[in-house]
């Protein structure tokens, strides 16, 4: 399981804008767990998997 938060932080990293990152992340998850399974911010765990899916997205993006 890995923060939500550092996926965040390494999308920002990788040049994108903060809010693009948030919005884009955010509709990920709301797809794939739910919005009403969501936790703040600073709490939220996914899995491994998710995390590197949602990555690889916006590393696609990038390209």
């Amino acid at each position: 399981m890995r923060k939500t938060m550092d996926l965040v932080n390494e999308v920002v990293a990788l040049g994108f804008d903060r809010e693009e990152a948030l919005a884009g992340i955010d509709a990920s998850l709301d797809e794939a767990i739910g919005f009403e399974n969501r936790k703040p911010l600073m709490e939220e765990e996914i899995t491994d998997e998710m995390y590197s899916d949602i990555l690889f997205g916006f590393k696609c993006e990038e390209a």
